[in-house]
């Protein structure tokens, strides 16, 4: 029993060493670079903020978590992460996984550590949605959706919904005999 004892201690003796220094040998992805954050980066970002902050105000740490994967997989596809968005996500991250976020900060060039650093605030106008998506229903059954601008007036909605490709096929040449519009939730087509 002691041979094995030893050979497991010489094991993780011989595991930490392989391991010291190779923090210094990684290196960020070319990705992630000093630019200015596009519209839909911030969004995202002030999204996972609003989000993250509420859930651990009430203790919803599971859907904080959550939030914060919501991001990860929208910044996946970015060509370009500013480093600015990568360290306001990373003072997000820091309660869940507080040794990773304090090595990609440093990684990032931050100089104090990430329990100084103030938590970030979200901008509620960068919040605001342009476009709505619509549901257009005919005779109640779902048959596209379409996307207008979010102070589309009723008859703006309405005719959008006649123009979609989708809902005249399923009009075709019959009376209709009434259009119901419900304002950024849904039209309905009787015919």
């Amino acid at each position: 029993m002691k041979k094995s004892e030893t050979e497991f201690e010489q094991n993780q003796a011989a595991q930490a060493t392989e391991e010291t220094g190779t923090l210094d040998q990684i290196h960020l992805s070319a990705a992630i670079q000093e630019c200015v954050a596009t519209p839909t980066q911030l969004k995202t970002l002030h999204a996972c903020i609003k989000k993250v902050t509420a859930d651990l105000d009430n203790f919803g740490f599971n859907t904080a978590i959550s939030a914060l994967m919501i991001f990860v997989n929208d910044a996946i596809t970015w060509e370009t992460k500013p480093t600015a968005v990568m360290r306001d996500f990373l003072k997000l991250l820091q309660p869940f996984a507080p040794h990773l976020a304090e090595e990609l900060h440093a990684k990032l060039g931050g100089a104090s550590t990430l329990a100084y650093e103030p938590w970030p605030k979200f901008d509620p106008a960068l919040l605001v949605e342009d476009t709505i998506e619509i549901p257009v229903q005919v005779n109640g059954k779902l048959r596209d959706k379409i996307v207008v601008p979010a102070g589309a007036t009723q008859k703006d909605i309405e005719a959008a919904a006649m123009a979609s490709d989708k809902v005249k096929a399923f009009i075709g040449g019959q009376t209709i005999k009434k259009v119901i519009v419900v304002p950024k939730r849904l039209v309905n087509i009787v015919i």
